[in-house]
């Protein structure tokens, strides 16, 4: 495979341009639009689904120029309206329509659909071709409601009607901000399958030659120890060097601790009488089921904390939360983990908890172990209360790596910092982990322990 440093972008549309290069800002490949490159000209898309015209695109943007070509297809899908508009969502109005003509047709088919029945998604279709002509395919996608009038000014195409529903928010798409739509967009989900895809086959191809070669060609980068392969990493392929800092992220739950957190705090709502009893047992039983490694919406649990905190006097929360650390969860601290923690901040190494746990937890947590650095749940304060809802997406899964990569930028700079050790405990901790040069998995459930065994990562066990 070769990727090479230039890639176009098959689009004309700048929107579209400028949020793939802030989501792969830190990849080190250079975007550059067909209009960059002088070409005015599109191919016809035709194909019958959003891979298809993704790929009818890629490839003319690779016959043109023979570079690496990166195209997408993305549009809307509207079960009431059986999936329309599908692949004609950018000329749902007719061939010459705009994104206000488009949302007033679809405001119009949808005129008397009740609530229950407006559900639909955005999905993204990535067709990467490289200069070898090599096809990677990737897709993502984020489900929603339609709404009954636009609402917000940022974004384009239909985001004014289009309330999702994982981005924990009463809003429009077009009403968050560019970091939160990255967060959670269709698109930014296919960009980090594709930044994996294209890291896993770069290591597979070219690592056993790397080795072998006498001299660096291609994507092969110098560093401190000599030459080393490094294709386009999931996020950063910043190469080491003094001035970058050095940062070591924690888990909390079951890496940190040897316990659950929200199985703690539901306890002490139980307890306490401020959670019901169907609540409880409905978010315990998901916490069995997600301990041993099933595949599950992790909002579940933190909806029914949510709820119960809704119009809850915040100062009263965050107390019963701060406490439930002290005498719940301090004790379940692992001597291993904290003295692992210790060591890498004796070394010079910025460590950050990076938890969806809720923060007056998490910001007890750090008070206790010396650690200036965290990103966690926070939720929504109006007039001194709960709203049930929270700030942004908790950090987890593909969001903890977005949210992580966001602070290191802005603390640091896009070039400024390398991610040297990651712990986890849960196969959903991988989209961070996979970024650092030494990814461990603590006492790991069975998915993350053989992911960990195939790429050949650490395993420590805390518990003995």
């Amino acid at each position: 495979m070769s990727l090479g440093k230039k890639i176009v972008v098959a689009t004309h549309n700048a929107h579209k341009l400028a949020e793939i290069r802030a989501i792969l800002a830190l990849s080190g490949w250079e975007f550059v639009s067909l209009n960059e490159l002088g070409i005015a000209d599109m191919p016809v898309e035709d194909a019958d689904s959003f891979i298809g015209n993704a790929r009818i695109k890629a490839q003319f943007a690779h016959e043109k120029t023979g570079l690496a070509a990166l195209a997408d297809d993305s549009g809307l899908v509207v079960d009431a309206l059986d999936g329309a508009p599908g692949v004609y969502s950018s000329r749902y109005a007719g061939p010459d329509s705009n994104d206000a003509a488009n949302n007033a047709k679809l405001l119009q088919q949808m005129q008397g659909v009740p609530d229950a029945l407006r559900s639909a998604r955005f999905v993204c279709a990535l067709v990467f071709i490289d200069a070898d002509g090599t096809e990677t395919v990737a897709e993502g996608t984020v489900s929603g409601r339609i709404g009954k009038e636009p609402q917000g000014h940022n974004g384009f195409g239909y985001d004014p009607l289009f309330y999702p529903e994982a981005s924990f928010f009463a809003r429009s798409m077009a009403e968050l901000s560019a970091h939160e739509k990255n967060l959670i967009s269709h698109r930014s989900q296919a960009l980090a399958k594709l930044r994996t895809l294209l890291a896993d086959a770069e290591e597979q191809v070219e690592g056993p030659q790397a080795a072998e070669s006498e001299e660096p060609t291609g994507d092969m980068q110098a560093t401190g120890d000599g030459v080393s392969a490094r294709g386009p990493q999931p996020v950063s392929t910043v190469s080491p060097c003094a001035a970058q800092q050095q940062i070591v992220v924690f888990d909390f739950d079951g890496t940190l601790i040897d316990t659950s957190s929200p199985v703690k705090l539901i306890t002490r709502l139980n307890r306490d009488k401020i959670m019901s009893k169907r609540a409880v047992l409905k978010s315990l039983a998901w916490g069995i089921r997600y301990k041993m490694g099933r595949e599950l919406d992790q909002t579940v649990p933190r909806r029914y904390v949510f709820a119960s905190f809704k119009d809850f006097p915040a100062s009263e929360a965050d107390s019963i939360m701060r406490d439930v650390y002290r005498t719940e969860l301090r004790q379940h601290l692992r001597p291993k983990a904290v003295a692992a923690l210790k060591r890498h901040q004796a070394e010079g190494k910025v460590v950050i908890i990076v938890s969806a746990s809720f923060e007056p937890i998490i910001s007890e947590l750090c008070l206790d172990l010396g650690v200036e650095h965290y990103l966690c749940t926070q939720m929504e304060v109006v007039d001194g209360s709960y709203t049930g809802e929270t700030k942004s997406p908790p950090p987890e899964s593909e969001h903890k790596l977005y949210q992580f990569v966001a602070w290191a930028d802005a603390s640091y700079g896009p070039d400024g910092w390398e991610l040297t050790h990651a712990y986890g405990d849960h196969y959903s901790d991988v989209p961070l982990m996979e970024i650092a040069q030494h990814p461990i998995a603590v006492d790991p459930d069975h998915r993350l322990r053989s992911i960990a065994h195939e790429r050949h990562w650490e395993v420590h066990d805390w518990l003995s």
